[in-house]
């Protein structure tokens, strides 16, 4: 049952519910369930820091919004003009700032993964300062800035790119260009947001009518596969799936590479999104695969491939697979097994007798971590 709503009531304007968010009077899901039923009613014109708050408010359970970036947001839905609108563009890149605002004017990695405003105020002292500021919690400083500047609002709301893409040899080394300073921001909410950004932006980029789709992700998703970073090689996985059913070298270069990758980025794990591809292999192929791969595979490659892949397979094609699963109950690889035998668990069961396999398993190892799962003595 929902709280009182009536410190936070009437909603018009937007801000005043969003204050009372803030001040911890209202849930986030009460916040977001008011501005569905009521958004029409809401007093504030139309304006992108509006759009973006009620994005992140849903009528439906979900993460707290930053804080930081929801005070932010309030502040430019009541900052009229252009500088309202940089207000709110600097809000959504907030947590890239943050990180690059320690690195020297002029770094290459700053260079190549900011806007060309951001560029403007990182590379001033005035734009420095007041940027300094606002990630202390007062934006007017950078609202001051904008006064006397003469920066328009595209050069905050423009592509990571300022240079035209005429090919796709361009494309790869702008890629290249922005994966290798992505890589060198540390790991956390910052890189993924501007890997998110950046490759959204270069898969739609536009290089001609005569460049096939296919081409464009192609050439990003094997830039991308050449790099460290899991949210890189996620993105990877999902750009070459669109093109790695009918290439299989490619596709047998995503797996090897991304399902021995489980670090995951912000939920994003590689592992997870390569393990998809292994139905494209028919059972016996896949079979190959994840035994060549075997000794690489981690245990949380293992569970990546059992939640993405294994446990549809041991419920839809059980026969095909019944032999090796056996096999895999009495090797020596526990993580293998195990996987194995948790996707038994939670498939329909198959076989009467296929849980035994594993329960009294000629490797002690296998044996004993499968009856302790089961709560039974080892």
């Amino acid at each position: 049952m929902f709280g009182d709503l009536s410190s936070a009531a009437p909603t018009a304007p937007l801000s005043t519910l969003i204050e009372a968010w803030l001040a911890g009077d209202v849930t986030t899901l009460e916040t977001g369930r008011r501005i569905d039923r009521q958004h029409r009613q809401l007093d504030d014109l139309p304006s992108p820091a509006r759009d973006a708050l009620m994005r992140l408010f849903p009528p439906y359970p979900g993460d707290d919004p930053d804080r930081a970036v929801v005070g932010l947001l309030v502040c430019a839905l009541s900052t009229p003009g252009f500088a309202g609108d940089v207000l709110t563009a600097v809000a959504g890149r907030r947590a890239l700032l943050e990180a690059v605002i320690t690195l020297e004017p002029g770094d290459a990695v700053a260079d190549i993964i900011l806007r060309p405003g951001e560029r403007v105020m990182l590379g001033t002292t005035g734009g420095r300062q007041s940027l300094t500021d606002l990630l202390e919690g007062n934006s007017q400083p950078l609202v001051d800035w904008l006064d006397r500047t003469v920066l328009d609002e595209d050069a905050f709301a423009s592509t990571t790119s300022d240079v035209p893409l005429h090919d796709l040899k361009n494309l790869r080394d702008l890629i290249t260009r922005l994966s290798q300073a992505t890589e060198a921001l540390p790991p956390g909410s910052a890189r993924v947001m501007v890997a998110d950004e950046w490759v959204a932006e270069t898969t739609v980029a536009a290089l001609g009518d005569d460049v096939p789709f296919a081409d464009v992700a192609r050439a990003i998703g094997e830039t991308l596969l050449e790099q460290s970073a899991p949210i890189l090689l996620w993105h990877a996985a999902h750009e070459l799936a669109l093109v790695a059913e009918d290439d299989p070298e490619l596709r047998d270069a995503v797996l090897r590479r991304c399902l021995v990758m489980a670090d995951c980025e912000a939920g994003r794990c590689p592992a997870e999104a390569a393990a998809p591809l292994l139905a494209e292999l028919g059972t016996r192929g896949a079979i190959r695969t994840l035994d060549a791969l075997g000794p690489d595979l981690t245990s949380g490659s293992w569970r990546a491939i059992n939640k993405k892949y294994l446990r549809r397979e041991l419920a839809d094609h059980w026969h095909d697979w019944r032999d090796d699963i056996q096999r895999w109950a009495t090797s020596g690889n526990p993580n293998r097994a195990l996987a194995a035998f948790d996707a038994l668990l939670r498939a329909p069961a198959p076989e009467t007798g296929a849980i035994a396999w594993f329960v009294a398993s000629a490797d002690p190892d296998i044996r004993a971590t499968c009856r302790s799962r089961l709560g039974l003595e080892t």
